[in-house]
């Protein structure tokens, strides 16, 4: 078949282009054999004893470097021979092949030479190609390495990469001997970032550390700013006091201990003490509380089949724990993380409504007693925000409340801080990007709502979004990426829901996602590394259920992959269990 076209256009006389597809190859293949032939060649490329005979205007052609050379009047515009020291004399001739055909080998022994070279001469498509090379070798041995190198040459996507790869395996990284070698600057994006990937907060401690005694001499004046990156009051007063005693240099041990002190005062003057973990920190979906109405053996509970009873998710493991329970048992309580430990408040025992509340410390596995709210309230929205607890709503002595308390962990102390546009319980509350989002739940005047509300902690006020499809109360609502899922629930005429619709931030607008393979009403989720988990809930029996409060319990995990858009079941509950409080750890 002919290599040769004819454009399809034509103008009023037939006259029509023509395009040889083989010209250009052609050409390039014979300047090639001018080059290694030396025939027409003008100047001279000098690396060390190395001389490479090319054409001035095949260079300019190809690289911005030898354009800006030979074309604003430099001495080599005059010459016939240019000196390129810092291009080694085994890569110059690499380099300049590549000009010519766009091709070149690309080896563990030259890739970093070759880039160097190139980044230089400002020939930007070898640069791509040695950067896609040291992509595919990336591994935790040399992700600092290549990062530092991508960094001084410019090479953003590769910078990026590598930094995301060192993120990603941070416990390898971390003891590796690329860490001890980083500049200050390079040390503190690491630590600084939300993006490491780690099981507890001491797994970045002790690499700092580490950082800091390879050199103390020069870093020991480093040590405040670099402690201010970690957050120490996530990490156990023993950890501390391990780490302090473990230290070599005096002058890091003392700066260790004012950071230890500034701590336990509550000064806060040297670190915040109001730190949260990181966003990949290791997730745990803490599940307190709740109701089990199954004839099968109980987990640890009260009468009317109230749990005291705490599990906890691992989402990288997988697997199920039992933690400390309660020293109370609650039904619908609210449960929110802050500051690296877990609250639970508020909720019902028996036919009494709770105001009092306790938090769980995850480094004692113990329980404690905090100040009970203002208002006693069960199946309310609670959520942590700019280091307080805001609880909205909920069922408050024998009706709909609508208050909005705001809880101080370090005075101990809930303020009424305002009220809700209307009483609501039963409805599902997040927070994302300085925003508090309310979503479903019953009102006086519809039992199951659409309504999406918006609250600003700053100013207090309340604007209404765009409606969900589904009117439901009692759905599990979380944020995963920029989107609300709302999952499940109550619905009119005594149904309980597979549905799952997601609210897009951005764009303010609702959508279906696929179905839970099983209805669930008051069931627990939670979102990280990118999937959603839902645990346990209500579901109907039989066909009959009561107004919001399903007969039958259910044990079943399901797992939403939202790039797959599809639910797997998941390891199930040690035992059914609905209405239980819910928040990542």
């Amino acid at each position: 078949m002919t290599a040769n076209i004819y454009e399809k256009c034509s103008n009023k006389d037939g006259a029509r282009p023509y395009k040889c597809r083989d010209y250009a190859t052609k050409i390039a293949l014979n300047l090639q054999h001018f080059k290694r032939d030396g025939r027409f060649c003008d100047i001279d490329l000098i690396s060390g004893k190395t001389i490479i005979k090319a054409h001035r205007v095949v260079l300019a052609a190809s690289c911005a470097y030898f354009d800006a050379m030979f074309s604003v009047g430099l001495e080599e515009t005059q010459k016939n021979h240019v000196a390129l020291p810092s291009v080694p004399p085994d890569i110059l001739p690499m380099i300049i092949d590549f000009i010519y055909t766009g091709e070149v080998v690309i080896d563990k022994a030259t890739v970093q030479h070759l880039l160097i070279a190139a980044d230089m001469l400002q020939l930007r498509e070898l640069v791509t190609g040695c950067g896609e090379y040291l992509r595919r070798e990336l591994h935790p041995s040399n992700a600092l390495g290549i990062f530092r190198f991508a960094e001084a040459h410019n090479c953003r996507e590769l910078a990026e990469e590598a930094l995301g790869h060192a993120q990603a395996n941070w416990n390898i990284v971390a003891n590796g001997d690329e860490l001890l070698e980083l500049p200050l600057p390079q040390l503190i994006t690491l630590l600084s970032s939300e993006q490491l990937k780690v099981d507890s907060e001491a797994q970045v401690l002790y690499p700092a550390l580490r950082w800091l005694e390879h050199d103390p001499s020069c870093r020991r004046r480093h040590c405040f700013e670099v402690l201010s990156h970690i957050r120490l009051p996530l990490i156990s007063p023993q950890i501390l006091d391990e780490a302090i005693k473990n230290v070599q240099d005096p002058s890091i041990a003392v700066a260790l201990k004012t950071v230890r002190v500034d701590m336990k005062t509550g000064r806060g003057a040297l670190v915040s003490l109001a730190a949260e973990p990181r966003a990949r920190a290791r997730r745990l979906l803490i599940l307190a509380g709740g109701s089990c109405h199954d004839h099968a053996k109980h987990p640890p509970l009260s009468s009317d089949n109230i749990l005291s009873s705490v599990l906890k998710f691992d989402l990288y493991k997988r697997e199920w724990e039992d933690l400390a329970p309660m020293g109370i048992a609650r039904i619908q309580p609210g449960v929110a993380t802050l500051g690296g430990r877990v609250y639970a408040v508020g909720g019902e025992q028996g036919s009494q409504i709770l105001a009092n509340g306790e938090v769980y410390d995850p480094q004692t596995d113990k329980w404690s007693n905090i100040s009970p709210m203002k208002e006693a309230r069960c199946e309310f929205g609670l959520t942590g925000w700019n280091g307080n607890l805001y609880a909205f709503g909920g069922w408050v002595g024998s009706d709909m409340g609508a208050s909005v308390e705001v809880y101080d962990p370090v005075t101990d102390e809930w303020t009424l801080t305002g009220r809700m546009p209307e009483p609501r319980f039963g409805m599902g509350v997040v927070n994302f990007e300085g925003l508090i989002y309310v979503v479903g739940g019953c009102t006086h005047t519809w039992r199951h709502t659409r309504d999406l509300l918006c609250y600003h902690p700053g100013s207090r006020k309340w604007h209404t979004l765009t409606s969900m499809r589904h009117p439901r109360s009692q759905a599990a609502a979380v944020v995963l990426g920029n989107y609300l899922y709302v999952i499940g629930g109550n619905a009119p005429r005594r149904t309980v829901l597979t549905s799952v619709e997601r609210y897009s931030f951005d764009d303010d607008s609702w959508e279906e996602v696929t179905s839970l393979k099983e209805a669930r009403a008051g069931c627990a989720a939670g979102a990280a590394e990118g999937m959603l988990v839902v645990a346990g809930g209500d579901s109907e029996s039989g066909g009959e259920r009561a107004f919001y409060r399903a007969r039958t319990t259910l044990a079943s995990v399901e797992i939403y992959d939202p790039r797959e858009d599809t639910w797997q079941a998941g390891p199930p509950l040690p035992h059914s269990r609905a209405e239980a409080g819910a928040a990542l750890l």
